[in-house]
């Protein structure tokens, strides 16, 4: 199958915004397992998960007024904006020891890290072709994930005694560069962004279009299940199965791969074949499917890095299907419908974990997952109610 996301003419409209997702990616990543461990040494656990949802809620306001404030600013100054506050977030969590002040440091990288994503999702659908979206979002996926899956490598060299600190400056100092390149290289992306019309409140357009509704649906149902897993799964892993640091950067760098070798075969895939509903719903079946496993598994890490790969390879497929559908779905102008669809990740902070402060409190640690599981098998039934795009 030929990757027509890299002719020649393509590839230089999009090179700049994988180069930059490439950075972010590998500078979020480092830290996104270790962020709940780090605030442990701080704060109790349900503090902890009152940190992940206020920095949720921060997330949710800033994609409120991220349409309206498109509309008198270029995205190339907005995203030049959150990439600053977020190097100087990072930088606080490297440096301070005041508890006061490495919450407010974690909130604003709560806060703001997403809203970069977001406007590199603007700059990539404002140069995209709808017949290529599978294979252009399966690509910029594969490069993102890529980053993902080696920063656990980072956590596995820069982490080994538990002690965080060289992990927060490596992330900051990762980030500098992606400055230059939007700088320098974003000048001429905006046309077209800032004619949106729509506000995030003005749901009547999402709510009329049931395909749309139902992928960001099933979307939800994949950050919840992100959500949960990257808060409790290094918690479960070092304090109650009793794996080092070193060892979970082994795991959770084998469990990342599928996102790097998967996403951009079942992007082409959906484009040409199959279309994205299929691929959804068997994505959810493993996901599920997995989860039911983990409660039973024991302090074998070949196992974990079996099943959490596993569990990897369903999620992969979900959020590939999930981008290609959405994205064939809407226009550049349409940031309202952009902003709400990744609404969903700030949204998922919330409730899962919402979901996992309650079920630590009545429920064995181990229970989580099994309430997860059942969560995840209702995103079966939404993706299954799609008209696929095939």
């Amino acid at each position: 199958m030929r990757l027509r996301v890299f002719e020649r003419k393509q590839m230089r409209k999009v090179a700049p915004i994988y180069l930059v997702n490439l950075f972010v990616s590998l500078h979020y990543a480092a830290v996104l397992y270790v962020n709940s461990s780090n605030l442990l040494k701080f704060f109790s656990e349900s503090m902890v998960s009152a940190l992940f949802i206020l920095g949720a809620l921060g997330n949710i306001l800033l994609f409120i007024l991220a349409p309206r404030i498109l509309r008198k600013v270029e995205n190339r100054t907005l995203i030049f904006a959150f990439i600053i506050l977020e190097i100087f977030s990072v930088f606080g969590l490297a440096v301070f020891q005041s508890p006061m002040a490495v919450a407010l440091s974690f909130l604003l990288h709560s806060s703001v890290v997403m809203m970069i994503y977001y406007c590199l999702d603007l700059f990539l659908e404002n140069v995209s072709e709808d017949k290529n979206t599978g294979e252009i979002r399966g690509a910029n996926l594969t490069v993102v994930n890529t980053a993902i899956a080696a920063s656990p490598l980072l956590v596995a060299f820069l982490t080994p005694d538990g002690d965080f600190t060289l992990l927060y400056f490596a992330s900051t100092i990762i980030l500098v560069p992606t400055l230059f390149v939007v700088l320098f290289s974003f000048k001429n992306m905006d046309m077209g962004i800032q004619k949106a019309k729509q506000s995030l409140f003005e749901f009547k357009l999402w709510l009329k279009s049931k395909n749309i509704r139902r992928v960001t649906n099933s979307r939800f149902v994949l950050e919840v299940f992100y959500t949960i897993m990257v808060i409790y799964t290094p918690i479960y892993l070092s304090n109650i199965i009793g794996f080092s640091w070193s060892q979970i950067g082994i795991i959770f760098a084998v469990m990342l791969l599928p996102f790097v070798l998967f996403e951009l075969p079942a992007g082409e895939l959906a484009d040409h074949w199959c279309g994205e509903k299929e691929i959804m719903t068997v994505g959810f079946f493993i996901m599920g499917t997995s989860l039911l496993v983990m409660p039973f598994l024991s302090k074998d890490i070949f196992a974990w890095m079996i099943v959490l790969f596993i569990s990897r390879i369903g999620a992969s497929f979900v959020e590939v299907t999930s981008e290609s559908f959405f994205f064939k779905h809407v226009w550049k102008s349409d940031t309202g419908l952009i902003s709400i669809f990744r609404l969903t990740r700030p949204v998922s902070a919330v409730l899962g974990s919402l979901v996992g402060a309650i079920c630590l409190f009545f429920l064995p640690f181990k229970a989580l997952f099994l309430v997860l599981a059942i969560f995840v098998f209702f995103g079966i039934q939404m993706s299954a109610l799609l008209k696929d795009t095939r």
